[in-house]
């Protein structure tokens, strides 16, 4: 299982040459993707026009999603944190 974050998504949506898309996809390589549910409201809130939220939308209700506890969200936090301190 992976779950893939905010700035994965955004590099995927603005390379227009195809080959962020194309590692991601590697990458995943039929494993199961999912968000979180603060990644679905980072990529809504950063839409530039309606057509865009639209779009954006309509793609992220087919995604899966985790629902992450509050224990969750501060392991998250410190993964982030000890991985930060390594540089």
């Amino acid at each position: 299982m992976l779950l893939i974050d905010r700035s994965v998504w955004i590099s995927v949506f603005r390379d227009r040459t195809g080959q962020i898309r194309q590692k991601l996809e590697a990458f995943i390589n039929d494993r199961d993707v999912f968000l979180a549910r603060f990644t679905q409201l980072e990529l809504l809130q950063g839409s530039l026009n309606e057509k865009e939220w639209a779009l954006l939308s309509t793609y992220l209700e087919t995604q899966g999603y985790v629902e992450l506890t509050n224990d969750s969200w501060q392991a998250a936090a410190r993964i982030f944190y000890d991985l930060r301190r390594q540089g």
